[in-house]
């Protein structure tokens, strides 16, 4: 099932925990908690466990779409998200400077693409967004 992996990195961090530790508060195995985390993918049985190791319903770990369908372009209804988030260094060097959490990582982003005109948008990762405002590399306009 769907799980917000941004949430669950944001409420981990937000307790000083590193994915090692959310996995033995939540009797995980730590590749899980990390893959979960990087696909956003989690089984209902390892959702309630985050959810209890991370003092929260297992409402709150859900995936809050945003509504991309219809096409902003075409209007057409056939629009296609990323399963995962993508890391922006592989696509071609830093597209997102100085949005990422650490000096050696970059920010993540969703693809979004509409089947029938071909439009492609990408959705930044909450934590780059809130590094905007501080961010001496972006201006805003």
């Amino acid at each position: 099932m769907r799980v917000d992996a941004e949430q669950v990195a944001n409420l981990r961090t937000a307790r000083g925990w590193t994915q090692a530790d959310l996995a033995e508060a939540s009797g995980l195995n730590l590749r899980t908690v990390q893959r979960i985390e990087g696909t956003a993918v989690a089984s209902l049985r390892s959702k309630r466990a985050l959810a209890s190791a991370l003092d929260v319903d297992m409402e709150d770990l859900d995936k809050k779409e945003l509504s991309m369908s219809p096409c902003p372009h075409c209007r057409s209804d056939q629009v296609f998200e990323s399963e995962r988030l993508i890391d922006t260094t592989t696509i071609g060097g830093e597209l997102l400077p100085k949005l990422a959490p650490r000096a050696f990582s970059s920010a993540k982003m969703r693809a979004v693409v509409c089947g029938d005109c071909g439009l492609l948008r990408y959705f930044v990762d909450d934590d780059a967004r809130q590094r905007l405002t501080s961010s001496d590399n972006w201006r805003h306009v």
